[in-house]
């Protein structure tokens, strides 16, 4: 028999999470093809759907069918979920192009985890930065109750945008990792989640034949694309304003774009993402002079609210967990691109790949070696040492 959602405070991992907030979002489709460090998200949620009848929870033979069967059960008018890591990704990633194009309003959590070769299960972001392009909203979490609020958020923004939304986490550093968290019950979300109504000449519908993604003329092919580009940009809004509703209605803090913390008129300021931004706030206690930005919301880029943020900033430590090989890290690139030219050092760092350790001290070499660097920063990123 399904189980009964517990509600208040509770001890979860972001696996757990994730697969909470998907029930509580009301989801009707499930597609599932279990790839560690994802597993435990869809093995949850067999738990939870076991003996239900109004939800379909599919076992597909791949993540490229896995995506197939979710983009297709929402152009059938229903909330669907699904969850991958890593070569399941990427094994999917024709899919994610096409769900964008289509303008597919879904919620995948990935786990992230470090890609082949050499065969890896610890985590960086490469799996997921790798698909920046792709036409996903992606945000970027750095805790178990980060997750389930932004899978929450995930539907309001996905099914206002109409376009597909990627929450991502850590490997074993969130999925795998216990905390207290707040749980919401069944009505409060309800109040937050409306129903999904997709608009009817979008919709499959056996009642009147149409025909999707055709071949049609290049100028109109280009229309559909800039029409994609549109709906990012208009997506920027809407996720601030889904993250202030959730604030209201839950009484506690959503991060849209970007979390501040420190001194906003600091000369030093250090970018980064996930939990290597969270271990970059320890580097404020007893240093007035540093501001750490966690960027929460990577696509659409918060190219605005970052160039705000970095307006005093003479020295800038940007940190990936991802590889770009031949180019800046994917958030320096993307930070570099930003009008800059008021900082004496705005350099790029690339480290944690494969589950490297990254620790207060990794971060504070790094600020040094920003302030002691005196250039604008080179076209390559600086990959850290080992055991740095």
């Amino acid at each position: 028999m399904s189980q009964t959602l517990p509600h208040g405070r509770v001890v979860l991992t972001s696996n757990d999470a994730a697969a909470h907030a998907v029930m509580l979002a009301r989801v009707r489709a499930i597609g599932c093809y279990p790839i560690t460090p994802q597993t435990l998200i869809v093995e949850r949620l067999a738990e939870l759907v076991a003996g239900r009848d109004d939800i379909e929870y599919a076992n597909l033979e791949s993540e490229h069918s896995m995506f197939g069967y979710v983009i297709a059960a929402a152009r059938a008018g229903v909330r669907t979920f699904t969850a991958t890591s890593s070569q399941g990704l990427l094994y999917a990633h024709e899919q994610l192009h096409r769900a964008s194009r289509e303008r597919v309003p879904l919620v995948v959590v990935d786990v992230n985890r470090a890609v082949f070769a050499p065969w890896s299960i610890e985590p960086d972001l490469t799996d997921s930065m790798s698909q920046r392009d792709t036409g996903w909203i992606q945000l970027y979490c750095s805790s178990a109750q980060e997750v389930l609020d932004s899978v929450l958020c995930a539907y309001r923004i996905a099914e206002t945008a109409m376009l597909p939304v990627m929450v991502c986490a850590e490997g074993f550093l969130l999925s795998h990792t216990s905390e207290v968290l707040e749980l919401p019950d069944q009505d409060t979300v309800d109040a937050f989640i409306p129903e999904f109504h997709a608009p009817a000449d979008w919709l499959l519908d056996p009642d009147t034949p149409s025909t999707f993604s055709a071949m049609p003329e290049p100028n109109d092919y280009y229309a559909f694309q800039r029409n994609v580009a549109a709906a990012m940009d208009d997506a920027r809004g809407i996720v601030e304003a889904v993250a202030s509703e959730f604030t209201s209605h839950f009484g506690r803090e959503k991060i849209a774009a970007l979390e501040l913390t420190g001194n906003p008129d600091a000369d030093t300021a250090l970018v980064a993402i996930g939990t290597i931004a969270d271990s970059a706030q320890e580097l404020v206690d007893g240093n007035d002079d540093l501001l750490v930005i966690r960027v929460h919301t990577y696509r659409p880029f918060p190219a605005a609210e970052l160039s705000a943020a970095l307006a005093r900033a003479s020295y800038v430590s940007i940190i990936d967990r991802a590889a770009a090989f031949g180019s800046l890290g994917p958030l320096g690139a993307d930070v570099r691109s930003l009008e800059l030219g008021h900082a004496k050092a705005a350099v790029n760092f690339v480290c944690g790949l494969g589950g490297a350790d990254v620790t207060p001290a990794t971060l504070r070499w790094a600020v040094k070696q920003t302030r002691s660097s005196g250039v604008q920063g080179g076209l390559a990123p600086i990959y850290v040492p080992e055991g740095v």
